[in-house]
């Protein structure tokens, strides 16, 4: 069966009616979109749910908002037949959850006015310099105060709000064959700020910042990451296919939990038209904890506020034995945890935090108890527990751990990494292109110390690549001390070239 959107939703506020039109799918049906149609959807009439995205501030952030949100779905493809979701207000412009066997295809996703704050150098007179600021980007000015915001067409109310550069540590320049970070700001150390336009401004300095003149500087609320701007949750075999990303809010496109994901044909490609420049809040795929495989091929990237890729499982630290088979682990970091990282049945090994040595032994979970609030999980496995020291020993849970493939691709123009990728899986990395890249074009980790980003990489192969810098490959186990040599083992690197 077809569920025929237009049936269910106006393109000019497609939040209502929504939940109508999924509550009606069934397995076997398509969603089915008008072609090449623009459907805006609004924060104020959008789906709310309490849920934790890992790596983002979530725990400051429980409640999120979600433009299309599906649950509880399998054997469904949504056709976007060509079509455009424009997104009004901070939320997740499209989430699944325990979802199976989906098929998402053909559509662009943008934001009405993209999270990221833009500021292009257009003059330079002295200790003075004019930005102009996207058209759909609202601000005010008041001395040398300016406020970035959205504003709801029907509450008047903002949907949210950014002062200053109070809240960024990071900004991002933009400039013709290189994108980098800095710590430089169109806005702080301003004498005074004069709003000249809709669309631009003079900014009075004591000492202006070093931007030269076609500079674009980009500033985003990065201290927190509220929401990301697409989400798979524990869901299964799940295929996406030609979509372009302008942007996302929050994050980026966020899967947790899940099993057997395709990504073909996605560009993640800024709205150039309307003269933005950044295509995410800060990564463009992210996948933690994943399992089967990830399939990543025939995908731009470009343009991002922070990496291309991230492919990793999360390290949960040994905090105390309650007897001789059950355990309390915790997560660390305050962008991980609040979601569920244990099932029965999985296979766990365990690594020193000193070294990243492992302890020997596979051990399998029999049952588990998560108190999501407290970050902890109790963990009863089949087999007896070796004796391990409070917070020097991390458990990694190795069932979720993907093969992956990552080909075909070209990532340019990213003032971080291209692909992180760390899994025990094998993984295979070819035929990619990478240019202007800050730092390194394939960075493997495996992290016990700062990130608690796991995954010993135990077989890959990265041949037939296209390098942007010299020393493109880096490997750098994080752990207390130095860690062991064979914490990555049979890596494979061959057939690639470099052009700078």
């Amino acid at each position: 069966m077809v569920i025929e959107m237009s049936k269910y939703l106006t393109p000019e506020n497609a939040s209502l009616g929504l939940m109508q039109a999924i509550s009606d799918v069934n397995s076997g049906d398509t969603i089915l979109f008008d072609v090449k149609a623009e459907y805006h959807f609004y924060k104020d009439f959008s789906e709310h749910k309490v849920c934790h995205m890992t790596n983002t501030d979530s725990f400051k952030n429980p409640d999120k908002y979600f433009a299309f949100m599906i649950e509880n779905k399998e054997n469904i493809t949504i056709d976007g037949n060509g079509s455009t979701l424009v997104v009004h207000g901070a939320m997740c412009a499209f989430a699944l959850f325990n979802c199976k066997n989906i098929v998402f295809k053909n559509l662009r996703i943008t934001y009405n006015s993209p999270t990221n704050y833009e500021l292009t150098v257009i003059s330079k007179n002295g200790n003075k310099i004019r930005y102009s600021i996207p058209e759909s980007t609202d601000f005010v000015v008041k001395g040398k105060s300016i406020k970035f915001f959205e504003q709801s067409p029907f509450s008047k109310k903002n949907y949210y709000e950014y002062k200053n550069n109070s809240q960024c540590y990071c900004n991002v320049i933009h400039r013709e064959g290189k994108v980098f970070r800095t710590q430089l700001s169109p806005i702080k150390g301003t004498i005074r700020i004069n709003r000249l336009s809709k669309t631009e401004i003079e900014c009075t300095y004591i000492i202006p910042p070093a931007f030269n003149l076609g500079d674009t500087v980009t500033m985003s609320k990065n201290w927190s990451r509220d929401n990301c701007g697409l989400f798979f949750c524990e869901c299964s075999d799940i295929v996406s296919e030609n979509i372009t990303v302008n942007y996302m809010h929050g994050f980026g496109w966020l899967s947790q939990m899940c099993e057997n994901l395709t990504f073909n044909n996605i560009k993640f490609t800024p709205d150039f038209e309307r003269g933005y420049t950044v295509s995410s809040f800060a990564d463009l795929i992210h996948v933690c904890g994943c399992k089967g495989y990830v399939n990543i091929s025939n995908c731009l990237f470009e343009h991002p506020h922070d990496d291309g890729i991230n492919i990793h499982g999360a390290f949960l630290r040994f905090k105390k034995q309650l007897s001789t088979h059950t355990a309390m682990f915790e997560f660390v970091h305050k962008q991980q945890g609040g979601y569920k990282n244990f099932f029965k049945g999985d296979k766990v090994k365990f690594y020193s935090r000193m070294d990243l040595s492992e302890l020997d032994g596979v051990y399998t979970v029999k049952d588990t108890f998560d108190d999501i609030d407290n970050k902890l999980v109790t963990i009863t496995f089949n087999e007896e527990l070796p004796a391990m020291k409070s917070k020097m020993v991390v458990a990694e849970n190795i069932t979720y751990n993907p093969k992956v493939t990552i080909s075909d691709c070209l990532f340019r123009d990213i003032p971080t990494r291209g692909i992180l990728c760390t899994t025990t899986e094998e993984s295979e990395i070819k035929n990619n292109t990478f240019k202007n890249l800050i730092m390194p074009d394939i960075f493997i980790s495996c992290d016990c110390k700062d990130w608690y980003e796991s995954g010993p990489c135990k077989s890959m192969k990265i041949h037939n690549n296209t390098f942007s810098q010299k020393n493109p490959i880096k490997f750098e186990p994080i752990c207390i001390g130095k860690p062991v040599e064979n914490v990555h083992e049979n890596i494979e690197i061959y057939d690639n070239k470099e052009e700078f």
